[in-house]
């Protein structure tokens, strides 16, 4: 059985088919089952991305031409830094901010917790409250872990309602980020800023990518519900390129299945 993977309309603003990519089932569903191995599984937590089809552009070519079924080529990419599942550095706010290469490797890798808030309404706040007693459920927000908020919006993506988020409030982001020390947060929708009149003076921006704070905002991730206990061990590495203000990443969780392993990995 064959799957065409195309808009939900079938045809890009021009009517162009080029970027129309026939996919089996077989690799789809390769890209939804975890890896499993000796004492751990790895969940896939990534968008895959479509050239053509996506909100913030990206573009990939050929760079040369094969004519025949094998030959050496290359491809030439162009692509916005918030395309698909992408984490964000200071630079996106801060002229003076980091870039995606300024940070250390455990920036984007370490302990992490899943917090359902799947309850919160599009354009409702978040709430202090709302994140304690979802920690609480999780076993905790640790100083230093990697926050991802559970909102069951992955399914948006790509749609007319990929924007329909609730947003975190300035009180929960401070204590978070003062209190807790998280090292990110992570979303399955869009984003988190504030909504409202208030949102326009970007109150998450200013906070979360402050000098010598700089924590980052991971945003559009897929699957965090397939993710079978709710402390893991996140990994999502962006391009290191100069004066990058954000990357694509590869996020996944390591989910130990042993303690050994569970308590090496400091979850």
């Amino acid at each position: 059985m064959t799957i065409i993977d195309a808009t939900s309309a079938g045809l890009g603003a021009t009517g162009d088919l080029s970027h129309v990519r026939e996919e089996t089932t077989e690799r789809l569903q390769a890209q939804a089952e975890p890896l499993r191995g000796p004492g751990y599984v790895v969940v896939d937590l990534t968008h895959r991305l479509r050239p053509g089809d996506e909100q913030y552009a990206l573009d990939v070519r050929e760079r040369g031409e094969r004519k025949t079924a094998t030959g050496d080529i290359q491809s030439d990419v162009s692509f916005w830094s918030h395309v698909g599942t992408h984490a964000e550095a200071a630079r996106h706010f801060y002229a003076d901010g980091k870039d995606t290469s300024d940070f250390s490797l455990d920036h984007f890798i370490g302990p992490a917790v899943r917090v359902d808030l799947r309850h919160k309404q599009t354009n409702e706040a978040i709430t202090l409250e709302d994140f304690k007693a979802a920690a609480e459920k999780a076993g905790g927000i640790r100083e230093g872990d990697l926050v991802f908020m559970w909102q069951g919006r992955d399914n948006l993506y790509r749609t007319p309602h990929s924007h329909d988020r609730p947003y975190v409030s300035e009180e929960a982001a401070q204590w978070l980020i003062e209190d807790r020390k998280i090292k990110a947060l992570g979303t399955d929708s869009s984003g988190f800023e504030v909504r409202g009149p208030r949102g326009k003076e970007y109150p998450l921006h200013n906070l979360f990518f402050r000098k010598d704070q700089e924590v980052t905002m991971i945003e559009c991730m897929r699957n965090l519900g397939g993710i079978p206990r709710d402390r893991f061990f996140f990994i999502g590495m962006p391009l290191p390129i100069k004066d990058l203000d954000a990357s694509p990443i590869r996020a996944v969780a390591l989910v130990p299945t042993d303690d050994t392993l569970a308590k090496l990995l400091g979850l």
